[in-house]
């Protein structure tokens, strides 16, 4: 008799115990990441077809060292904000301005950093002077091409009393130079390097070895997710790993290469 009462008490405690679990496993939800779906190689593609860089980083930041299920989205960037910004998608990856720290919380590390650099024409005076002396005060010597609505480098443009003349997207400015139109332009290394491959310039157009300045990508998670500061502690506890053991780095220049 207590031989049946030991097993009918064990069968209810794992019986319990199931109960508890399972709930908490079929309600769990994915995280769910969205993206600039026009920003290539960073990231491009609407919907669930969104891939580059960033989507296939998070995805084996999440999925394969963290164990979350995550699902990834592309949409137009004001869009993504937004999505993230009212709660319905739990987070995305870019610059945490002021603005976007108002309805978002920011990890302290950063997961991408995007150097920029000059874009010239090979065996031009701006290759030749710009390779000698890199300073930004030099770029007024030539004819420089912004691209409309890049804040970062209206700023730079701003910051160091440069001239330049807009074009609507870095193709434009690199068909441009390689016409001898416009003499430089400064952009994000992977995205040049992409555009110039595209484009089929490669013997016409190089990427010089300075660099002007960066943009240092943060993940920034919805205030409205839940447990969004534990999620964070988890997250920027890898990356500190990461970086230490060298693995993170090894994994943004494969995933680079992955796109050329």
């Amino acid at each position: 008799m207590k031989e049946m009462l030991l097993k009918y008490a064990q069968l209810s405690f794992m019986i319990a115990s199931a109960l508890l679990v399972m709930p908490l496993s079929l309600s769990a939800e994915p995280f769910k990441m969205v993206y600039n779906s026009d920003w290539p190689p960073f990231s491009v593609g609407t919907g669930n077809s969104v891939d580059g860089i960033l989507p296939d980083l998070l995805q084996h930041l999440l999925a394969n060292r963290m164990g979350i299920e995550a699902t990834h989205k592309g949409y137009p960037w004001k869009r993504a904000q937004h999505s993230v910004k009212s709660g319905k998608l739990d987070a995305l990856v870019t610059v945490p301005t002021s603005q976007r720290l108002e309805w978002s919380k920011s990890s302290e590390s950063i997961v991408y950093l995007v150097e920029m650099r000059a874009v010239v024409k090979r065996g031009s005076k701006a290759d030749q002077a710009l390779s000698a002396n890199p300073d930004a005060a030099a770029l007024n010597d030539f004819k420089v091409c912004e691209i409309l609505g890049n804040g970062w480098g209206l700023n730079f443009m701003k910051t160091n009393s440069i001239r330049y003349n807009t074009a609507s997207d870095t193709s434009r400015c690199l068909d441009m130079i390689s016409k001898g139109r416009m003499d430089v332009t400064i952009g994000s290394i992977a995205v040049s390097s992409q555009k110039i491959r595209e484009m089929e310039l490669d013997d016409e157009l190089r990427i010089l070895p300075n660099t002007y300045g960066s943009m240092a990508f943060t993940l920034l998670v919805s205030k409205k997710t839940p447990e969004a500061d534990e999620f964070l502690k988890r997250f920027d506890d890898l990356i500190a790993q990461m970086k230490a053991d060298g693995s993170l780095s090894k994994l943004i220049a494969d995933l680079r290469s992955k796109q050329r």
